[in-house]
C-alpha cells in the first residue's frame, strides 16, 4: 500500500508512520519540518510543504496513493477559541482543498484524525459515549472537527471518497512535546521529573479517557487496511480525573507532584470516556497497553530526552 502522512513529523503522526513502515508499507511524509526529536525513518520519503500549500499537496498527490491520513491540526481547544476565523480557514477549508484533490486523483480512503474529546461537549450524566451520542461541541477545535467529518460524509455521498474518521481520545507517549499546552498526562509527568510545579485548572474532578500512542497508532492502521467507512471512537474506556493521574504519577515516578491550582475553563468539559466497541467489531482493535506501562514507557522516554 502507498500511504501519504499529512503531518507525519507530529506526535502522533510519527507513531502512525512508525507503523505503517513496521508494515513495510510505503509511506511519504508530508510536513513543514522533519520529526523533532528523533531522525526521522530511512525508510520514508519526505516532502517538506504546508498544509495551505494547495498547488503543492495536489502535485504530490498526483503521483498516486492508496490512503491518506489527514494528522495536521493548526490549533489546540484553547487556541481555536481564541481565533475561530484562523481555526476555520487553517484546518476546515485547508481539509476541503485536500478532499478535492483525493477525489481528482482516485485517493483510495482517506483517514482523518478527529477529536473524542471535543466534538461531543458536556455529556452529561453518561457513562461511556457511543457515536450515536449528540454532539455539541464548546470550544471551536471541536466545532471544526465535526464540521470535516461531515464534509467527508458529503464528498462520499456524492463525490465516492471513501474515508474513515477517527474521534481520538486523549493521547499520551513518546515524543508528545510537554513544553506545549496540550497533553495533560505527559506534561504533569515532566514537570514532576523536573520538580516544576504542575498547573491543574478547575478542582481536578474533570476525568478524561487516556490512551497510549501506539494503541492510536494500532487504531489508524487497522482503519486504514481493512474495508470500513464512516466515524468510530478510538479511546481506553476507562475514565481517569486529573487527581487520578496525579496519583498514578507519584506510584510511577515515586515523586509527589506539586500542584497549582488555577480556576477552571470554560471549554473543559466535566467528564468524557468513549466507548469504541464499533471499532472493536470492525477491526479487532482493542487498546493494549495499560495507563501505568504507557506511563511508565513515557517517563523513560522523558527522562532520557534532551528538553
Amino acid at each position: 500500500m502507498r500511504v501519504l502522512v499529512l503531518g507525519g513529523s507530529g506526535f502522533l503522526g510519527s507513531h502512525i508512520v512508525d507503523r505503517f513502515v513496521g508494515e513495510r508499507h510505503d509511506v511519504t511524509v508530508y510536513d513543514l519540518f522533519p520529526e523533532r526529536f528523533r531522525k526521522s525513518p530511512a525508510a520514508i520519503k519526505f516532502v517538506t510543504g504546508d498544509f495551505g500549500n494547495v498547488g503543492g499537496l495536489d502535485k504530490l498527490i498526483s503521483t498516486g496513493f492508496d490512503a491518506v491520513i489527514h494528522c495536521v491540526s493548526t490549533t489546540t481547544p484553547k487556541s481555536s477559541n481564541e481565533s475561530p476565523e484562523f481555526d476555520i480557514q487553517s484546518n476546515v477549508i485547508g481539509t476541503l482543498n485536500v478532499l478535492d484533490i483525493c477525489v481528482r486523483h482516485r485517493v483510495g480512503k482517506l483517514v482523518f484524525l478527529s477529536s473524542g474529546g471535543t466534538v461531543y461537549g458536556d455529556i452529561g450524566d453518561a457513562d461511556l459515549v457511543a457515536e450515536t451520542h449528540a454532539v455539541r461541541p464548546m470550544c471551536s477545535y471541536g466545532v471544526s472537527k465535526l464540521s470535516v467529518e461531515h464534509y467527508l460524509d458529503v464528498y462520499k455521498q456524492l463525490r465516492g471518497l471513501d474515508y474513515v474518521s477517527l474521534r481520538i481520545a486523549n493521547p499520551y507517549g513518546e515524543r508528545q512535546s510537554p513544553l506545549v499546552a496540550l497533553g495533560a498526562l505527559t506534561v504533569f509527568l515532566y514537570r514532576t521529573l523536573k520538580n516544576q510545579p504542575v498547573e491543574i485548572w478547575g478542582d481536578g474532578s474533570v476525568t478524561r479517557d487516556f490512551i497510549y500512542v501506539g494503541d492510536v497508532a494500532r487504531a489508524v492502521y487497522l482503519a486504514t487496511i481493512n474495508p470500513i467507512s464512516g466515524v468510530f471512537n478510538v479511546g481506553a474506556g476507562v475514565g481517569l480525573s486529573l487527581r487520578q493521574i496525579l496519583a498514578e504519577i507519584k506510584h510511577v515516578t515515586g515523586r509527589d507532584p506539586s500542584v497549582t491550582w488555577q480556576p477552571s475553563r470554560t471549554f473543559d468539559v466535566p467528564r468524557i470516556v468513549l466507548n469504541a466497541q464499533k471499532l472493536t467489531a470492525a477491526t479487532g482493535w482493542t487498546p493494549s497497553t495499560t495507563l501505568r506501562e504507557g506511563m511508565k514507557r513515557t517517563a523513560i522516554w522523558l527522562q532520557k530526552s534532551d528538553l
